[in-house]
């Protein structure tokens, strides 16, 4: 415990606030997929739990990483298919480790866009924040985000792949490709004129060079009827904001 709070009883009492919050949120999760989960893998918890009041069927997890927010969904809304997509080598291997024997998951490692083609991923020192785009000043100043190497990835655009494959049409979207969302968007017309929500990863300041911020995913989205309707657990209020989980749902689904 940090001396300072020994004689800040205010301090204390929000440190003991915030940790009891925690507890109870975890504890939702106790004896499920995502029990082992820590608190920054379930910011998007309680959208989860709006998203799942619309209906949904089928989950699309792009930017899967590893794996934590598939198992989140899955513990959440454990009736769903679950398609996720995610490109680089290192995350796909460990996801498999982690979801690759859960049943109803399918992970597919493509990256997706506008355009079909292919481009280098930009690998950063926190694998996590790894782009397409190169990473601007504030992603430098604010993260400590390096490029430490890059590798090359196909790029296909999501209703191209999903006709290929025959995969059945989302019911939500999850995005978290480090700026990329709106390219990814702009090549899934038809997954998002069916989707009930989509769950998205916004930032409103230019952590990657060229990204997409909140406003350009707003009014994106808000031409399929999709509009904001909650942010993530831990959005700040009162100060600047930088990133943060925004679900958007389908005009009058949500009751």
């Amino acid at each position: 415990m940090r001396p300072a709070l020994l004689w800040n009883p205010r301090l204390l009492c929000e440190r003991l606030a915030v940790a009891s919050v925690e507890r109870r949120r975890l504890g939702r999760l106790r004896g499920t997929l995502a029990g082992g989960l820590s608190p920054g893998h379930i910011d998007s918890l309680e959208l989860l739990d709006i998203a799942k009041r619309v209906g949904i069927e089928v989950i699309y997890d792009i930017g899967a990483n590893v794996g934590t927010w598939t198992l989140l969904a899955t513990s959440l809304i454990p009736e769903a298919a679950l398609e996720a997509f995610e490109p680089l080598p290192a995350h796909v291997e460990h996801f498999d480790k982690i979801c690759g024997r859960l049943p109803g998951i399918r992970l597919h490692p493509v990256a997706l866009g506008s355009e079909n083609g292919t481009a280098r991923l930009r690998v950063t020192n926190f694998s996590d924040s790894s782009s397409i785009l190169p990473v601007a000043w504030a992603g430098h100043e604010q993260f400590g985000l390096k490029e430490s190497g890059s590798v090359p990835v196909a790029i296909r655009r999501l209703d191209d792949y999903r006709a290929e494959r025959v995969l059945a049409l989302p019911d939500l979207i999850k995005l978290d490709v480090q700026g990329y969302e709106l390219e990814v968007l702009k090549g899934a017309p038809d997954c998002v004129a069916h989707s009930k929500a989509v769950l998205a990863e916004v930032s409103f300041i230019e952590y990657y060079e060229r990204q997409c911020l909140f406003h350009d995913i707003v009014a994106f989205l808000a031409g399929f009827g999709l509009h904001c309707a909650a942010m993530g657990h831990s959005t700040p209020t009162g100060r600047p904001l930088g990133q943060t989980d925004v679900l958007f749902i389908r005009s009058g689904l949500l009751r």
